[in-house]
């Protein structure tokens, strides 16, 4: 991907990373109306394993999404769609219910030398995900996850939505709306009552006033390769992060799962990215003391 990446003409950040034990065994958890598990194993997961691309713009996101798709870039490729309707996770034109977009592309992931193989890798034909937002969506999207760790919810895996599911649904919208011209949902509203609704949801939550509490990560040079990146809450119930490098993927893993059974832990993740830079924008809930989504919510103060 990165080789792709490199041959383009306009911007695109990427990173990568594994999903962390305590989603991984949520998700396994999860079952539908009628008692019965959404996902039956760990293979079947479809994004335990993935990367990211963030782009400015919709233009550049769907020219290179085409790109990836066409058959002289994936000629020598034995990658595979896991679907071969390319609109089944486009979430930019049919957003989810709590306000998501983007679009996912899930492969089964087969590595040089795995065709001619007689025996088979546990790893072979493993499903990989690769997710395309642009910056506003990612914006949306990594605001939806550190307002869930600061305040202990579960938007992000919603199946019936909350009055706070609602929220973050409208924000999506008025954002599309604002920034990037779509309006894919709540299309029998105005703008001005989404965003009196909004108004009147924040009042009773201050979800966006909780999202300011973050202390700003600085230390930029202290990024390496590997990281684990910890949110912690210190003792005036205010929260900090720290950055643990490593300079191989193992003792990272292991840290980042010793963080996740401490009670002083609010989040530990494993990331990995080539470009300390490109680490800090990916994942830039993380390294931003007031959120871009926040921003982006106009007339709330």
């Amino acid at each position: 991907m990165r080789k792709h990446i490199n041959k383009q003409d306009f911007k695109i950040e990427f990173a990568q990373r594994l999903k962390r034990q305590n989603t991984v065994i949520d998700k396994l958890k999860r079952k539908n109306a009628k008692g019965t598990p959404l996902i039956s194993n760990v293979t079947s997961m479809h994004d335990f394993a993935g990367c990211r691309m963030i782009f400015d713009n919709l233009d550049d996101l769907y020219e290179f999404r085409d790109y990836i798709h066409s058959s002289q870039t994936m000629r020598n490729v034995r990658h595979e769609l896991r679907d071969k309707d390319p609109a089944k996770y486009n979430y930019i034109e049919r957003p989810k219910p709590t306000g998501y977009r983007g679009i996912h592309d899930v492969y089964r992931h087969f590595p040089r030398g795995s065709v001619r193989r007689e025996e088979k890798k546990p790893w072979d034909g493993l499903l990989m995900e690769l997710q395309y937002r642009t910056r506003v969506q990612h914006a949306w999207a990594t605001a939806v996850e550190i307002s869930d760790l600061l305040d202990g919810e579960r938007t992000k895996f919603e199946l019936d939505v909350t009055e706070r599911g609602r929220f973050f649904a409208i924000a999506s919208e008025i954002i599309a709306r604002q920034h990037e011209g779509m309006c894919k949902a709540f299309t029998d509203q105005s703008d001005d009552d989404l965003q009196k609704e909004l108004e009147k949801l924040e009042k009773e939550m201050d979800i966006l006033r909780t999202l300011k509490v973050l202390k700003q990560f600085e230390d930029g040079k202290k990024l390496q390769k590997h990281n684990v990146l910890n949110i912690y809450r210190e003792s005036d119930d205010s929260f900090k992060l720290e950055v643990i490098p490593f300079n191989t993927a193992e003792p990272a893993i292991e840290k980042a799962t010793e963080l996740e059974a401490s009670e002083d832990s609010v989040n530990a993740v494993y990331v990995r990215s080539d470009n300390p830079i490109t680490l800090r924008s990916a994942y830039r809930n993380y390294f931003y003391d007031s959120v871009d989504f926040v921003k982006m919510i106009p007339l709330i103060s």
